[in-house]
């Protein structure tokens, strides 16, 4: 049985015109408390989306435990619909709170699949540096779920899997956030 934990980034800043945003000064500091927070396995692997704020909240837990974080594109956050200018992308992202997966675009729906097969995959124990909806989309997944937001994971929040025989399942959900922003 693998172990799987995934986790939120910090908060990161919230630029206009920006693809890939780092952490804020809060979120570095999320980052630093995570990493001394919890009992951590030595010999977890750390994993990381390409983006710069679950790469810098990965970090102060790789220096920790000396390790090196591995950069999986398959957990990258949730491709937005094509041709949607970057302007238009955090509107489009609220209203996935109240969509089913039915509703997207079918190389989002890769993009979930994607995810689902790599965690799948996975033979040792491993915490993953994801995001908001990278997270849903496994909870749905576990739950047999047809709504995209399962719950408000906050920044640096672990929620942890097992998967065992191909099969993914829910442990626990992490700490969820208190207001209804992503």
């Amino acid at each position: 049985m693998t172990r799987i934990l995934l986790i939120r980034h910090g908060e990161a800043a919230k630029v206009a015109g920006v693809r890939d945003p780092a952490l804020t000064e809060l979120g570095h500091r999320q980052a630093a408390e995570l990493a001394g927070a919890m009992d951590w396995d030595p010999a977890m692997a750390l994993v990381s989306s390409p983006k710069s704020r679950a790469r810098q909240t990965a970090e102060p837990l790789a220096r920790r435990l000396e390790r090196d974080i591995v950069i999986e594109p398959a957990v990258n956050e949730i491709p937005s619909p094509r041709d949607l200018p970057l302007a238009e992308r955090g509107p489009w992202i609220r209203s996935l709170l109240d969509a089913k997966w039915q509703q997207l675009e079918q190389h989002q729906l890769h993009w979930r699949e994607e995810i689902i097969s790599y965690l799948q995959g996975l033979d040792r124990d491993t915490a993953v540096f994801c995001h908001f909806m990278v997270i849903n989309s496994v909870v749905a997944y576990t739950r047999d779920a047809p709504e995209i937001c399962q719950f408000r994971p906050d920044y640096t929040s672990v929620t942890e899997l097992v998967a065992a025989n191909g099969r993914l399942e829910l442990v626990r959900l992490g700490r969820e956030r208190d207001s209804r922003m992503l």
